[in-house]
C-alpha cells in the first residue's frame, strides 16, 4: 500500500503538556509532545536517542555520557506545554513514566508561570496566592477570585485576559558520574489533535504546510475520503485524522550532535497514511513501521505528524 513520508526539514527534541477538562465533543486539539531537557551542558553528550512515535505512545531511550573528569549533578525537567483553559476538547499527555538505568525514577512537580518573553513569574504568582484554580476561574469568568489581589496589568493583554502561561514540570536531580554512561528512558500517551471525521478538502487546507502535504499525499487523503448515500443523496463523511507535534530541537542543549539517533514511526493500520516534514529518508520496515537512523544527528526543526485513515462505518 502506498504510504508517503514527505520530507522537508523538521527535527529536534523536547516538551510536552498539561490540560484542563474538556467540554465539547466534536473535535479536540493537542499540545506539543517532547522529551527531557535542561540548560546547555557542555560536558554531557547524548550518545544515543531512540525515539518511537505512534498515536497511542511516545517512547524515548537515551544514553548520556559525562565527558568531564568530575561527577556532575544537574537538574533535569520534563516540561509540560502551557495548560489549556477553554471549552474545546483537549487531549493531554498521560501515563508518564521515567526510568534511570532501568529503575523507576521519582520526580517532583513544579508549576511554572511565564510571560510571552519567557520571563518567569512563578514566585510572584505564588506570593499573590494564585494557583491553577484561580487562573482557571479568572479565564472563565473574567473576574478576580474572591479574596485574591488583582494581577499586575502587565500580566494581562489588551482584552484583560491572562497574558502568561502555566506549565507543570516533572523535575529531578540527576547525577552523571565522570566518564560513565547513564541510560534514561521515558514514555507517555501523547497529546493529539483529533476529532470527528473531516472532509478531505478541509484537512488539506489545514495541514498542507504544517505536515508537508505534496500532491501524492493530497491524493491519498482524497482517496480515503468517505462519501455515502443517504436519502438518495451523497453524504460526505470525510477522513479520520489525528495530528501530533513533537518538540525535538532541545536535544541541542547537550554537548554536540546526537551521536546515534533513531526515529521510528508506527501506524495503527497498514492502510493509514502518514505525512510529516522531515529532512531525512524514512524507510519502511514492515506494513506499519517506518524508521530513520543517522550518526551525528543535529535537530533543526520539530516534528509535525499527520495520521489519516478511511472511516470504518458499518
Amino acid at each position: 500500500m502506498f504510504m508517503p513520508i514527505h520530507v522537508r526539514a523538521l527535527m529536534g527534541g523536547l516538551l510536552a503538556l498539561l490540560s484542563t477538562a474538556a467540554l465539547a465533543n466534536d473535535s479536540s486539539f493537542g499540545d506539543a509532545n517532547g522529551s527531557i531537557t535542561l540548560k546547555y551542558q557542555p560536558h554531557i553528550s547524548m550518545d544515543k536517542e531512540s525515539l518511537f512515535i505512534s498515536e497511542t505512545e511516545v517512547r524515548v531511550d537515551y544514553l548520556f555520557t559525562n565527558t568531564s573528569s568530575q561527577d556532575l549533578t544537574v537538574p533535569i525537567a520534563f516540561p509540560m506545554p502551557p495548560m489549556f483553559f477553554g471549552s474545546a476538547d483537549h487531549s493531554s499527555i498521560d501515563n508518564f513514566t521515567l526510568k534511570v538505568n532501568g529503575k523507576p525514577q521519582p520526580t517532583q512537580h513544579r508549576l511554572v508561570a511565564q510571560l510571552a518573553d519567557k520571563t518567569d513569574i512563578s514566585l510572584e504568582l505564588k506570593k499573590l496566592g494564585w494557583g491553577v484554580e484561580e487562573v482557571a476561574y479568572f479565564a472563565e469568568y473574567g473576574e478576580v477570585p474572591k479574596g485574591k489581589p488583582a494581577l499586575p496589568k502587565e500580566w494581562l493583554d489588551e482584552d484583560q485576559q491572562i497574558a502568561f502561561t502555566l506549565s507543570d514540570y516533572f523535575v529531578w536531580q540527576q547525577t552523571f558520574p565522570a566518564g560513565k554512561a547513564v541510560a534514561i528512558s521515558h514514555s507517555y500517551t501523547p497529546s493529539l489533535s483529533t476529532g470527528v471525521p473531516d472532509t478531505a478538502s478541509s484537512i488539506i487546507d489545514t495541514y498542507t504546510e504544517l505536515a508537508c502535504l505534496d500532491e501524492s499525499a493530497k491524493q491519498g487523503i482524497r482517496k480515503r475520503n468517505l462519501i455515502v448515500k443517504q436519502d438518495g443523496e451523497d453524504q460526505e463523511i470525510g477522513v479520520e485524522w489525528s495530528h501530533l507535534s513533537y518538540i525535538l530541537v532541545t536535544a541541542n542543549n547537550w554537548q554536540g550532535s546526537i551521536k546515534d539517533f533513531k526515529l521510528t514511526l508506527k501506524k495503527s493500520q497498514p492502510t493509514d497514511l502518514i505525512s510529516l516534514c522531515f529532512d531525512g529518508e524514512l524507510k519502511k520496515t514492515d506494513p506499519l513501521t517506518f524508521e530513520f537512523q543517522q550518526k551525528q544527528f543535529t535537530p533543526k526543526q520539530d516534528l509535525s505528524i499527520l495520521f489519516i485513515r478511511k472511516p470504518n462505518i458499518e
